[in-house]
Order: C-alpha cells, then sequence, then structure tokens
C-alpha cells in the first residue's frame, strides 16, 4: 500500500471504516486506499459512507467521511527542464511520456505536490497539453531552477548514492534529458551548475559499483527513489525491480565481457539469476555480447 494509502486508511479504521469501495469502471493501479487519497487531494471525488465501507464518488454523499488528510511536505523530487531545446522533436515527446509516468510513480505513494518541474519552458506546456488532454494533475511548474540545496540524481556525479541519502535528505533534483538520438555528455552536470547545486551533491545511483544497467528514464529514478524511502526495498533490490529488459540485457553484457569471450553457463545463468533475468534475456545478452556459454 502506499503511504498516503496507509494515513487514510488508518484515519477510516479510526472512524469504524473496515473498506473502500471503489466506482466499477475506476482504473487503480494501487491500493484502493492510495488511489482514494489521491482523488481527495485532488479533489476529484469524495469518500461517502454506507454501514462499515466507504465509497469513492464524484455526487453527493448521505453521509459524507471528512478526514484530515496531509501529505508529507517532504521529499519534494524537481525535474529540471532547462535543457528543453537542445532535444529533437522525438525526444521532445519521449520527454513528455516521461513525464506523465514520473506523475503516475509519484500517485503510487504520495502525490502531485511532491512533485514539481522546475525551468519549465512554455512548449513543454503545449506539447504536454495536447498529448495528455484531459490530464488533472497539481504539479507545481515554475520557470526557475531547482532548489541550490537539492541533490541532484546525476548518473555521471562524483556522489555515489546511498540508502541513508534517499530515505534522509529532503529534495531531489532529476535532469529532464532523454538522450533518445543523441548523447548529451555532462547534461545533469550543467543543469545542477547553473542551479549553484555543488559537485558533493551530484549523486549516482550504482548498482554494485556501477551504473551499467541502472535505468536512465525519469519515471524509473523517482521509482528507486520512492521504494528505497517508503517500501523499505534496499538501493539494490529498488533497482533491480525497476528495472526494464534493456537495463537487464546491458548488464548482463558487461558481467560476460568481464568473464572472458568464453563463459560456464552455469556461471552465467548465477549471474542472471541476480538480475532476475530469463534464460531469454542471457542468451540474448550473450549473442550481443559476443561470448559463448560453455
Amino acid at each position: 500500500m502506499g503511504y498516503l494509502g496507509e494515513v487514510l486508511a488508518a484515519q477510516l479504521r479510526a472512524a469504524g471504516v473496515e473498506r473502500i469501495r471503489l466506482p466499477r469502471r475506476f482504473k487503480c493501479s494501487w491500493d484502493p486506499a492510495q488511489c482514494a487519497a489521491v482523488e481527495l487531494l485532488l479533489g476529484r471525488r469524495r469518500l461517502c459512507r454506507r454501514g462499515n465501507e466507504a465509497f469513492l464518488a464524484k455526487g453527493v454523499c448521505e453521509e459524507e467521511i471528512r478526514v484530515a488528510l496531509t501529505p508529507p511536505p517532504v521529499p519534494k523530487i524537481y525535474i529540471d527542464l532547462g535543457l528543453w531545446d537542445v532535444h529533437t522533436d522525438r525526444e521532445k515527446n519521449e520527454l513528455v511520456e516521461q513525464i506523465a509516468a514520473s506523475i503516475h510513480v509519484v500517485r503510487s505513494q504520495l502525490w502531485d505536490g511532491n512533485l514539481a518541474l522546475a525551468r519549465t519552458p512554455s512548449e513543454f506546456l503545449e506539447r504536454f497539453g495536447r498529448a495528455m488532454r484531459g490530464m488533472r494533475h497539481a504539479v507545481a511548474i515554475s520557470p526557475d531552477p531547482p532548489p541550490a540545496g537539492a541533490v541532484f540524481l546525476d548518473p555521471e556525479g562524483p556522489c555515489r548514492a546511498d540508502e541513508g541519502l534517499l530515505r534522509g535528505w529532503d529534495s531531489f533534483v532529476v535532469g529532464g534529458v532523454v538522450d533518445k538520438e543523441r548523447v548529451y555528455k555532462g547534461a545533469s552536470r550543467r543543469l545542477a551548475e547553473s542551479a549553484g547545486i555543488p559537485p558533493e551533491r551530484r549523486c549516482r545511483i550504482e548498482l554494485r559499483g556501477s551504473t551499467v544497467g541502472v535505468p536512465d528514464r525519469i519515471n524509473k529514478i523517482i521509482e528507486i527513489l520512492l521504494s528505497v524511502r517508503f517500501r523499505g526495498l534496499s538501493l539494490e533490490d529498488a533497482i533491480l525491480e525497476a528495472q526494464a529488459k534493456r537495463d537487464k540485457v546491458y548488464r548482463l553484457m558487461r558481467e560476460l565481457q568481464r568473464l572472458g569471450p568464453r563463459v560456464p553457463r552455469e556461471r552465467a545463468l548465477e549471474i542472471a539469476a541476480w538480475l532476475k533475468a530469463g534464460e531469454d534475456v542471457l542468451e540474448l545478452a550473450a549473442r550481443k555480447a559476443r561470448v559463448e556459454l560453455v
């Protein structure tokens, strides 16, 4: 259950409510309590009581349940769009999709108020409005840079992020950068420097000593942060859970190439098991790495 869902469920249990029912066609990606909490905070629905159950509804209630649902002010997660103009048209569309996915991810534990867009250009807002027509959100949108006191999650940063940092710091920045058609080396460093964030707070997320295999999509980075902070996962488990197939392939390729051109299949299967990758993914990685499994 998401963090806000736990808060809401606890308040409802104290009021004698044991279950939350959602509308029949309502799409909920998480626990009903978390979905209900987000809907209440967005002002889209209300909770109606019927016996020991609560119903999420849009209309007037015979008996409305009023709860004091106060979301935590931290962590605050900023997506810095200061390099929007360097992207190609296709990359801009991808960036819009990743930010929409980031809103969805944040809602799995918190709500829109914990996410902010910094240095937001008008073109982004136009594209987002067209692509996500009808989407209601409460994400803070600002033309200003993110705060200088934040930690910038930079894959090339000199600092290594650990669980203590991810659980304890109040604000984080993720670069709004998509290098689908071109590689923008040093992009996060440029954004951090222009926001006044020092090198010691540009921190990379590693998986056993390497950034290879660590997801680079904005929404996936946020997912890793929230999984460590609110679900109690280790950083390694959070990374492995967030990995897409391609992330697992890239890390398998690295591990196999380090072992040489011919790798014992048993050893390769051990590495695949660590990465929670199937045998088909292992075979694909071996072909791409030009490594023979023996």
